[in-house]
């Protein structure tokens, strides 16, 4: 390795270490309760909690389409999509928080 190189990847190194995702599963599949998806663990948590926000802003707002009779009703179908929606950003708040209390 080159002496500027050794200098570069130094200069990039940050002393502060920011928390990262912990994989965070969710999504019962079966009978064994088994889960189907998860949170990815690595994630750096700004962008975790940005992602989770986007989700429930999209949630909120079919909500209160449907609560202002924009919508006439929320079909099976939509209720089990925004109940996914809910449970998905649900797992990555609960990645977060045990980041969170771990990093501290």
């Amino acid at each position: 390795m080159s002496k500027h190189t050794e200098v570069i990847e130094k200069l990039n190194v940050s002393p502060v270490k920011a928390p990262l995702t912990v994989e965070s599963p969710f999504a019962s599949c079966n009978l064994e309760k088994q889960e189907l998806f998860a949170v990815r663990p690595g994630i750096p948590v700004a962008d975790a909690l940005n992602e989770a926000s986007c989700i429930l802003y999209n949630v909120r707002a079919e909500l209160c389409e449907a609560g202002m009779q924009q919508q006439a009703v929320i079909s099976p179908t939509q209720a089990w999509l925004l109940h996914m929606a809910v449970e998905s950003a649900k797992a990555v708040i609960d990645s977060v928080y045990e980041s969170l209390e771990k990093f501290a």
